[in-house]
């Protein structure tokens, strides 16, 4: 899941099957050179609408005027791309 953090960076949310993370979600913040990971701890098993409001808790510092965290790759089964989403 990519969440576009309040038009500042890009957070990536991967769940790897297995190494140092041992399945746990982990963030990878996207910026211009390699990707990094973030600083959290994120609980395993939330739905995707949690963990959108999960991060958004967690950047909620960033937070600008009329920007909102949306999400970057959502997608209808069968209808392709949608519009991105605004998280709350």
């Amino acid at each position: 899941m990519r969440l576009g953090i309040y038009g500042q960076f890009v957070v990536n949310v991967v769940s790897p099957s297995g190494g140092w993370s041992k399945g746990r979600p982990i963030a990878l913040i996207e910026e211009r050179g390699a990707p990094r990971c973030a600083d959290l701890l994120i609980p395993n098993d939330l739905s995707d609408w949690d963990l959108k409001r999960y991060v958004a808790n967690k950047f909620s510092t960033f937070a600008r005027p009329g920007r909102a965290i949306r999400r970057l790759d959502a997608r209808a089964p069968g209808l392709g791309t949608r519009a991105p989403e605004a998280v709350p």
